[in-house]
């Protein structure tokens, strides 16, 4: 069965530069925090990157201190069996029940769970509904 979680995301804007990443990394490093999910993208001269972290206070403060602009957003942790079909049934009750997926992503190593960051415009209402799947 599906279990979902509320997290809470940083979203990094910066610039699209080379080496922006690394930089990024370096830092959450020498907080000796840890990134829990992240998923990055350009758009023309823009980078963002969202992302979970194990103390997303601390590495939010050493972002802003670096200059980067920094803003939180709430979405979903989704664990799932990692078998094919399972994401089928939570984006279909989603769409049943109106729910809108503004984005996803997540990747997987092979390990028997799965879990995936779906960021949705009612992220309780899509928790109580992964929730209610059966098994």
């Amino acid at each position: 069965m599906p279990t979902a979680r509320i997290v809470k995301q940083l979203v990094v804007e910066a610039p699209n530069e080379v080496g922006t990443l690394g930089r990024i990394c370096a830092l959450i490093a020498k907080l000796e925090a840890n990134i829990l999910h992240m998923c990055g993208s350009t758009l023309s001269d823009e980078a963002r990157f969202m992302l979970t972290v194990d103390r997303p206070d601390e590495v939010k403060a050493a972002l802003l201190e670096e200059g980067y602009e920094v803003s939180e957003a709430e979405a979903l942790e989704v664990e799932l069996m990692n078998c094919p079909g399972t994401l089928e049934p939570v984006a279909a009750a989603l769409a049943r029940e109106a729910v809108d997926i503004i984005y996803h992503y997540a990747t997987t190593n092979g390990a028997p769970t799965v879990k995936c960051i779906i960021a949705t415009n009612d992220n309780r209402k899509a928790r109580a509904l992964i929730a209610a799947l059966p098994e």
